[in-house]
Protein backbone atom coordinates (compact mmCIF):
# COMPACT_ATOMS: atom_id res chain seq x y z
CA UNK A 1 0.00 0.00 0.00
CA UNK A 2 2.94 2.50 0.83
CA UNK A 3 4.44 1.99 -2.97
CA UNK A 4 1.07 2.38 -4.16
CA UNK A 5 0.67 5.86 -2.26
CA UNK A 6 3.91 6.84 -3.07
CA UNK A 7 3.43 5.95 -6.99
CA UNK A 8 -0.11 8.09 -6.60
CA UNK A 9 1.29 10.97 -5.06
CA UNK A 10 4.31 11.07 -7.20
CA UNK A 11 2.00 11.05 -10.13
CA UNK A 12 0.24 14.04 -8.90
CA UNK A 13 3.67 15.94 -7.46
CA UNK A 14 5.02 15.17 -11.48
CA UNK A 15 1.66 17.25 -12.97
CA UNK A 16 1.84 19.63 -10.54
CA UNK A 17 5.50 20.38 -10.55
CA UNK A 18 5.10 20.15 -14.52
CA UNK A 19 2.74 22.99 -14.26
CA UNK A 20 5.16 25.04 -11.59
CA UNK A 21 8.13 24.47 -13.37
CA UNK A 22 6.79 25.70 -17.22
CA UNK A 23 5.51 28.93 -15.39
CA UNK A 24 8.58 29.32 -13.60
CA UNK A 25 10.17 28.92 -16.62
CA UNK A 26 8.44 31.14 -18.41
CA UNK A 27 8.71 33.93 -16.07
CA UNK A 28 12.63 33.38 -16.07
CA UNK A 29 13.10 33.44 -19.88
CA UNK A 30 12.89 37.24 -20.74
CA UNK A 31 15.84 36.96 -17.47
CA UNK A 32 17.73 34.58 -19.84
CA UNK A 33 17.38 36.24 -22.50
CA UNK A 34 14.82 33.95 -24.21
CA UNK A 35 12.80 35.87 -26.82
CA UNK A 36 8.76 34.82 -27.40
CA UNK A 37 10.33 35.10 -31.65
CA UNK A 38 8.85 32.42 -33.13
CA UNK A 39 7.38 30.94 -29.66
CA UNK A 40 11.18 30.30 -28.14
CA UNK A 41 10.50 31.15 -24.59
CA UNK A 42 7.13 28.87 -24.92
CA UNK A 43 9.51 25.95 -25.76
CA UNK A 44 11.59 26.71 -23.38
CA UNK A 45 9.16 27.03 -20.34
CA UNK A 46 7.31 23.47 -21.67
CA UNK A 47 10.77 21.26 -22.66
CA UNK A 48 12.99 22.84 -19.58
CA UNK A 49 10.85 24.41 -17.44
CA UNK A 50 8.45 21.72 -17.47
CA UNK A 51 10.51 18.42 -16.71
CA UNK A 52 12.39 20.01 -14.41
CA UNK A 53 9.73 20.88 -12.54
CA UNK A 54 7.97 17.21 -12.88
CA UNK A 55 11.01 15.47 -12.00
CA UNK A 56 11.26 18.03 -8.81
CA UNK A 57 7.48 17.48 -8.09
CA UNK A 58 7.69 14.04 -8.36
CA UNK A 59 10.33 13.46 -6.20
CA UNK A 60 9.38 15.73 -3.78
CA UNK A 61 6.39 14.40 -3.09
CA UNK A 62 7.22 10.72 -2.79
CA UNK A 63 9.89 11.53 -0.24
CA UNK A 64 7.44 12.88 1.84
CA UNK A 65 4.95 9.60 1.92
CA UNK A 66 7.92 7.47 2.25
CA UNK A 67 9.17 9.39 5.49
CA UNK A 68 5.57 9.50 6.69
CA UNK A 69 5.82 5.69 5.99
CA UNK A 70 8.46 5.68 8.80
CA UNK A 71 11.45 5.32 6.23
CA UNK A 72 13.33 7.88 7.32
CA UNK A 73 16.93 7.24 5.89
CA UNK A 74 18.67 8.27 3.32
CA UNK A 75 19.02 4.56 2.45
CA UNK A 76 15.77 3.38 3.08
CA UNK A 77 14.12 6.52 1.46
CA UNK A 78 16.74 6.27 -1.75
CA UNK A 79 16.24 2.70 -2.38
CA UNK A 80 12.43 2.71 -2.03
CA UNK A 81 12.36 6.01 -4.19
CA UNK A 82 13.99 4.35 -7.13
CA UNK A 83 11.38 1.33 -6.93
CA UNK A 84 8.33 3.85 -7.08
CA UNK A 85 10.42 5.55 -9.86
CA UNK A 86 10.78 2.26 -11.88
CA UNK A 87 6.73 1.96 -11.14
CA UNK A 88 6.16 5.17 -12.57
CA UNK A 89 7.88 4.56 -15.79
CA UNK A 90 6.15 1.15 -16.36
CA UNK A 91 2.40 3.11 -15.48
CA UNK A 92 3.66 5.94 -18.33
CA UNK A 93 4.84 2.92 -20.86
CA UNK A 94 1.39 1.62 -20.31
CA UNK A 95 -0.55 4.46 -20.96
CA UNK A 96 1.09 5.73 -23.98
CA UNK A 97 0.86 2.46 -25.48
CA UNK A 98 -2.86 2.46 -24.35
CA UNK A 99 -3.19 5.71 -26.33
CA UNK A 100 -1.57 4.22 -29.24
CA UNK A 101 -3.62 1.14 -29.46
CA UNK A 102 -6.80 3.44 -28.79
CA UNK A 103 -5.75 5.88 -31.66
CA UNK A 104 -8.76 6.29 -33.95
CA UNK A 105 -6.63 6.71 -37.08
CA UNK A 106 -4.72 3.98 -39.01
CA UNK A 107 -2.03 6.07 -40.28
CA UNK A 108 -0.92 9.50 -38.47
CA UNK A 109 1.82 10.04 -40.14
CA UNK A 110 1.05 9.60 -44.27
CA UNK A 111 -1.69 9.13 -46.53
CA UNK A 112 -3.98 6.38 -45.66
CA UNK A 113 -4.14 2.72 -46.74
CA UNK A 114 -6.08 1.73 -49.85
CA UNK A 115 -8.90 -1.31 -49.62
CA UNK A 116 -7.99 -2.65 -53.53
CA UNK A 117 -10.95 -4.58 -54.14
CA UNK A 118 -12.48 -6.93 -57.10
CA UNK A 119 -16.17 -7.27 -57.50
CA UNK A 120 -17.54 -10.35 -59.71
CA UNK A 121 -21.03 -10.09 -60.62
CA UNK A 122 -23.56 -12.63 -61.88
CA UNK A 123 -25.87 -12.69 -64.84
CA UNK A 124 -25.20 -10.00 -68.23
CA UNK A 125 -22.12 -7.87 -68.20
CA UNK A 126 -22.30 -3.88 -68.07
CA UNK A 127 -20.33 -2.35 -70.65
CA UNK A 128 -19.57 0.14 -68.62
CA UNK A 129 -19.39 1.18 -64.44
CA UNK A 130 -21.78 4.17 -65.14
CA UNK A 131 -24.63 3.81 -62.78
CA UNK A 132 -22.35 2.21 -60.07
CA UNK A 133 -21.40 3.35 -56.62
CA UNK A 134 -19.01 1.78 -53.90
CA UNK A 135 -18.63 3.06 -50.86
CA UNK A 136 -17.24 2.41 -47.50
CA UNK A 137 -19.28 2.11 -44.32
CA UNK A 138 -17.79 2.05 -41.18
CA UNK A 139 -19.18 3.31 -37.22
CA UNK A 140 -17.30 6.90 -37.73
CA UNK A 141 -17.21 7.79 -41.42
CA UNK A 142 -18.62 6.59 -44.65
CA UNK A 143 -15.98 7.00 -47.72
CA UNK A 144 -16.62 7.08 -51.67
CA UNK A 145 -14.52 5.00 -53.84
CA UNK A 146 -13.70 4.53 -57.34
CA UNK A 147 -14.08 1.94 -60.03
CA UNK A 148 -12.66 0.72 -62.79
CA UNK A 149 -13.85 -0.48 -66.22
CA UNK A 150 -15.19 -4.05 -66.17
CA UNK A 151 -13.63 -7.02 -67.79
CA UNK A 152 -14.34 -10.29 -68.68
CA UNK A 153 -12.60 -13.48 -66.72
CA UNK A 154 -13.54 -17.00 -66.64
CA UNK A 155 -17.24 -15.98 -68.14
CA UNK A 156 -17.65 -13.51 -65.06
CA UNK A 157 -17.96 -9.96 -65.54
CA UNK A 158 -15.62 -8.53 -62.68
CA UNK A 159 -15.38 -4.60 -61.49
CA UNK A 160 -12.12 -3.67 -60.12
CA UNK A 161 -11.43 -0.39 -57.94
CA UNK A 162 -10.15 1.22 -54.53
CA UNK A 163 -11.34 3.18 -51.50
CA UNK A 164 -9.30 4.79 -48.72
CA UNK A 165 -9.47 3.45 -44.84
CA UNK A 166 -9.21 5.95 -42.39
CA UNK A 167 -10.00 4.56 -39.04
CA UNK A 168 -9.49 2.27 -36.92
CA UNK A 169 -12.68 -0.27 -36.60
CA UNK A 170 -13.48 -3.31 -36.06
CA UNK A 171 -16.08 -3.63 -38.78
CA UNK A 172 -16.04 -2.16 -42.35
CA UNK A 173 -18.72 -2.52 -44.54
CA UNK A 174 -18.14 -2.38 -48.98
CA UNK A 175 -21.58 -1.10 -50.17
CA UNK A 176 -21.85 -1.66 -54.16
CA UNK A 177 -24.96 0.12 -55.56
CA UNK A 178 -26.47 -1.01 -58.53
CA UNK A 179 -28.29 0.79 -61.44
CA UNK A 180 -31.25 0.13 -60.44
CA UNK A 181 -30.41 1.23 -56.33
CA UNK A 182 -30.18 -2.25 -55.23
CA UNK A 183 -27.56 -2.48 -52.59
CA UNK A 184 -24.87 -5.08 -52.77
CA UNK A 185 -23.19 -5.48 -48.67
CA UNK A 186 -19.70 -7.56 -48.34
CA UNK A 187 -17.90 -7.89 -44.98
CA UNK A 188 -14.75 -6.82 -45.37
CA UNK A 189 -12.99 -8.86 -42.45
CA UNK A 190 -9.85 -6.66 -41.77
CA UNK A 191 -8.27 -5.75 -38.14
CA UNK A 192 -7.97 -2.55 -37.05
CA UNK A 193 -4.86 -1.51 -38.52
CA UNK A 194 -4.90 -3.89 -41.61
CA UNK A 195 -1.39 -4.60 -42.91
CA UNK A 196 0.25 -4.20 -46.63
CA UNK A 197 -0.39 -7.64 -48.95
CA UNK A 198 0.82 -7.72 -52.19
CA UNK A 199 -1.85 -9.99 -52.93
CA UNK A 200 -5.44 -10.70 -53.02
CA UNK A 201 -7.01 -12.51 -50.13
CA UNK A 202 -9.80 -15.60 -51.80
CA UNK A 203 -13.01 -15.00 -53.48
CA UNK A 204 -16.14 -14.22 -50.86
CA UNK A 205 -19.93 -14.31 -51.28
CA UNK A 206 -21.62 -10.91 -50.48
CA UNK A 207 -23.60 -10.85 -47.16
CA UNK A 208 -26.68 -9.30 -47.68
CA UNK A 209 -28.69 -7.41 -50.60
CA UNK A 210 -30.81 -4.46 -49.45
CA UNK A 211 -33.79 -4.01 -51.98
CA UNK A 212 -34.88 -0.38 -52.91
CA UNK A 213 -37.82 0.78 -50.12
CA UNK A 214 -37.05 -2.33 -48.35
CA UNK A 215 -35.72 -1.50 -44.68
CA UNK A 216 -34.20 -4.42 -43.44
CA UNK A 217 -31.38 -6.27 -45.91
CA UNK A 218 -32.01 -9.76 -46.22
CA UNK A 219 -29.48 -12.91 -47.59
CA UNK A 220 -28.56 -13.18 -50.71
CA UNK A 221 -29.75 -15.87 -52.78
CA UNK A 222 -27.64 -18.33 -54.86
CA UNK A 223 -28.47 -16.91 -57.96
CA UNK A 224 -26.94 -13.66 -56.47
CA UNK A 225 -23.50 -15.21 -56.45
CA UNK A 226 -22.12 -11.80 -56.09
CA UNK A 227 -18.15 -12.39 -54.64
CA UNK A 228 -15.50 -10.30 -53.69
CA UNK A 229 -11.86 -9.97 -52.80
CA UNK A 230 -9.53 -7.85 -51.48
CA UNK A 231 -6.11 -6.86 -50.17
CA UNK A 232 -4.70 -3.71 -48.60
CA UNK A 233 -2.53 -1.48 -49.81
CA UNK A 234 -0.02 1.09 -48.17
CA UNK A 235 1.69 3.82 -49.78
CA UNK A 236 5.30 3.51 -50.55
CA UNK A 237 4.83 -1.10 -50.23
CA UNK A 238 6.21 -3.26 -52.74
Amino acid sequence: MTYALALLAGIVGAGLGFMGGAAAAAALAPLLGISSFEGASGYFAVFIGGPIGAILGFVLCTVLVLRRAGHRSFGAVGGRLAMVAVGGVGVGAAALGAFWLMRPVINTDGPPPQLVFEIRLPGAAPASVAGYEIELQTSKNRMPGTLKAPRQEDGRTVIAGSVEMYFRVWQRMLVLRLPDKTDVLFDVRLGLSPAHSATFGAWQRADYIGEPGKEEARRPTPAESYEIRYRTEWAGED
